[in-house]
């Protein structure tokens, strides 16, 4: 289900009933019964447990969550999570109720992004103070022993996350560059752990193409692939008992943000203040966001577009980040973190 495009002066609350989408009334607040929630990505998923639980909290009781990705919403004591189906969703809202839809998109324009991905969903439904901006995960004791266990080969050396995704052109590291930057950390005597795995393409939007993580090829006693090994909440454990994540733009980054351990960004067609975690009501927080702006032409969306690079070949964006950068930074915070 595609968000609805309005054009309106303000943001307001928007709701699905039997027949349509449509603004909700003021008398109608009791007959709203939880969220239904568009797109397909975790981390947009991920950026949206604020606004529904904050609503459920405001109104007083607990709420069902429609949604191509439950999984984000599970353990939420005051949520239901429900995997959104044409045909249930008809029966359910047959009997006379509402759901929240969200998000929905007021500008269409480049200020789009001045707002933070976990607040834009917020717009015309609740007000998020700065502690609610704070997006977590509800992982249990099963997740974090999960995580140990599978941590364990490694011991008590260093450990950085790596997720050295696939995805569109744009927001793609090249494998030989993610391969370099793994062995560069090995040398150091770090602990290399490779996490992510296959997601498919659920409806066939170009905003959702199928992803998946590299084969680096490495041998290695001190190198753990974890690539399909975990589930959503106990990869969000295993980079919490982890001393640096290192991720693109993408699901594993909002996963990241859901932690207290520092976020190594990289960044091509996206404003990093857009999506870097949010503490005390400001992004960035233990996150460095990596990225080489392109000297030729405007290929991030801070900078007014939103475009593939324009050079030939096989049309990498060249404002992709160097390893030594990344290296860098990934360094650097093990130098500053204590290790027990």
């Amino acid at each position: 289900i595609a968000p609805p495009s309005m054009k309106t002066p303000q943001p307001i609350c928007m709701v699905r009933d039997s027949r349509e989408v449509r603004p909700l009334k003021s008398e109608e607040r009791e007959r709203v019964t939880g969220f239904l929630l568009c797109g397909e990505g975790y981390g947009d998923m991920i950026c949206m447990i604020p606004t529904v639980e904050k609503t459920a909290r405001q109104l007083g009781r607990s709420l069902d969550v429609w949604t191509k990705r439950p999984e984000v919403f599970a353990n939420i004591p005051s949520l239901h999570p429900r995997m959104s189906d044409d045909s249930a969703l008809e029966s359910y809202l047959a009997e006379g109720r509402l759901l929240i839809v969200c998000p929905v998109r007021f500008d269409q324009s480049p200020k789009w992004n001045q707002a933070h991905l976990a607040v834009r969903p917020a717009e015309g439904i609740v007000q998020l103070d700065d502690a609610d901006k704070a997006v977590r995960l509800y992982t249990t004791a099963k997740d974090r022993e999960m995580a140990a266990l599978l941590l364990e080969p490694l011991g008590a050396s260093p450990k950085v996350v790596i997720h050295p995704n696939r995805n569109r052109p744009v927001r793609t590291w090249p494998s030989e560059r993610w391969r370099e930057l793994a062995l560069g950390l090995l040398e150091r005597g770090v602990g290399v752990v490779v996490v992510g795995r296959d997601v498919p393409n659920l409806a066939g939007t170009e905003e959702n193409v199928p992803k998946g993580v590299f084969d680096l090829g490495i041998g290695h006693e001190r190198f753990l692939d974890l690539t399909g090994r975990t589930s959503l909440h106990e990869l969000c454990e295993v980079i919490a008992a982890s001393d640096v994540a290192v991720t693109f733009d993408s699901g594993v980054l909002h996963v990241a943000n859901c932690t207290e351990t520092p976020v190594v960004a990289l960044f091509s067609d996206n404003d990093p203040d857009f999506f870097t975690r949010i503490r005390d009501g400001k992004p960035g927080a233990g996150t460095v966001a990596v990225h080489r702006p392109c000297p030729t032409q405007f290929c991030q969306t801070w900078h007014g577009a939103w475009s593939e690079c324009i050079q030939e070949g096989d049309r990498r964006m060249c404002c992709l980040p160097a390893v030594e950068q990344v290296l860098d930074a990934a360094v650097t915070f093990l130098r500053d973190t204590p290790q027990s």
